[in-house]
């Protein structure tokens, strides 16, 4: 009697079971994709190279994100004023709620020539409508030397 009372109260929560654990599947299906693939965005900040060299920063982004925590982007980025380069860098970005922390390798194009650059830096989101706010630190590390980059991007995903 046991048995045939375990056995119907396994089939009769059977169906529920299934209802429920396919109902938690698709929010973590839902959950996972929040995020949009495409983000591009504009840059505008300061850049100081030492204490009296710094200029203006402008620039464009793009990233792909891959899933919900790694994404892979372009930066093309122009200084002027005291300093008068162009930035292009690949940025490898792992996103952690708000938060985003990449680095990127690229180069340093201005009156000097080219030269190797790697970014390390992060920014935290913020949303406002549609569209995301995301002051952001930079460290730029160009043959020996260093620069930092502090400003905001505004972007929308897609």
């Amino acid at each position: 009697m046991l048995i045939i009372a375990v056995g119907l109260n396994a089939v009769g929560a059977s169906p529920a079971c299934a209802e429920e654990s396919e109902h938690a599947s698709e929010s973590i299906h839902h959950a996972a994709h929040d995020h949009h693939p495409n983000f591009p965005g504009m840059f505008v900040g300061i850049t100081s190279e030492s204490r009296r060299e710094k200029g203006i920063a402008l620039g464009i982004e793009y990233e792909r994100r891959l899933n919900k925590s790694f994404g892979i982007g372009l930066v093309a980025e122009h200084t002027f004023g005291d300093l008068d380069f162009w930035v292009y860098a690949v940025p490898f970005a792992y996103h952690t709620g708000r938060w985003k922390f990449y680095i990127a390798p690229g180069i340093e194009d201005g009156d000097h020539g080219s030269e190797s650059l790697l970014r390390i830096g992060g920014e935290y989101a913020y949303e406002v409508g549609e569209w995301e706010i995301s002051p952001q630190l930079d460290w730029d590390l160009v043959d020996g030397e260093e620069a930092f980059v502090f400003g905001v991007v505004f972007g929308k995903g897609f």
